[in-house]
């Protein structure tokens, strides 16, 4: 018996006609893929910081409610730099350590594991900082001006309202392979517009300002004409907002959240008067 049923191909209007369709699928379904990777990588920044600050809260408990320091440095010959993130790693175990010599063997350096935002735009060192006015320098780093003497560690105790504030940011990123351990904490650092009576904060952070055509956010010191960005006093010590507007960010009582640009109060998150000057 014949078989009628003769073989048929697409027509040229037909083809388009799925191309255009499959456009459109994908026109739709890319920004959905784009924003639930950006969303993973938020909850992938946000577990790390829960654990560091799980760490913090441990060192806290074992050395007389005492905050650690950004840094010290061992004096014997060959000296090396202890960094908080090392301090703590007893209690955390993850991310890497320098190598370079046998002295520093074990000694976490800011990279690596949950040290790193899988956000974050290189791989450099120390991605997250400590706030600056509660981990000083410890007396053995030659460049403070206590150097030789008794380091003042700020006790976690003397924090008024410490779950309001600000412990630890994800900072911006800076030249070279290196940031700073700290965040900026003063007052001009953070706002645009000193209130009367003091502490009434009327401006908002400056990293709101938006002829700064960078991907970076930066405070006061950055240039909106650099190429570049500087080692000092801009993008390595200041929040960075990458999550879709949000940075994730430790609390002095060591629970962690994601903040909104523009939701931090200076005077209520960031001002800790144990350790700060009076407001202006």
């Amino acid at each position: 018996m014949k078989n009628n049923l003769k073989s048929r191909a697409f027509t040229l209007i037909e083809l388009l006609v799925v191309i255009a369709i499959i456009a459109i699928l994908a026109a739709i379904l890319f920004p959905v893929f784009a924003q639930a990777k950006a969303a993973a990588k938020k909850t992938t920044c946000l577990s790390n910081m829960k654990q560091i600050g799980l760490g913090v809260q441990m060192y806290i408990n074992d050395v007389d409610d005492t905050l650690p320091m950004d840094q010290y440095w061992i004096q014997t010959p060959p000296t090396f730099q202890v960094r908080w993130e090392a301090m703590i790693q007893p209690y955390i175990k993850n991310g890497d350590s320098f190598q370079d010599s046998e002295p520093d063997k074990g000694r976490a350096n800011g990279g690596g594991g949950i040290y790193k935002c899988a956000a974050f735009p290189s791989p450099q060192l120390s991605q997250y900082g400590l706030h600056v006015n509660l981990a000083p320098d410890g007396s053995s780093c030659p460049w403070t001006s206590y150097a030789g003497g008794a380091t003042p560690t700020v006790s976690a105790t003397a924090i008024d309202e410490p779950a309001d504030k600000v412990y630890l940011v994800e900072k911006g990123q800076n030249d070279g392979n290196d940031s700073w351990l700290t965040f900026e904490a003063g007052q001009w650092n953070w706002t645009t517009d000193i209130g009367s009576p003091p502490g009434t904060i009327k401006g908002q952070h400056l990293d709101l300002i938006q002829d700064a055509p960078y991907y970076h956010d930066c405070d006061w010191a950055y240039s909106a004409n650099s190429p570049t960005w500087s080692n000092y006093a801009t993008c390595g010590d200041m929040p960075r907002y990458r999550h879709n507007n949000v940075s994730n960010m430790i609390f002095c009582d060591t629970h962690a959240k994601g903040m909104v640009r523009g939701s931090v109060d200076w005077f209520k998150n960031i001002y800790v008067s144990a350790s700060m000057p009076a407001p202006w």
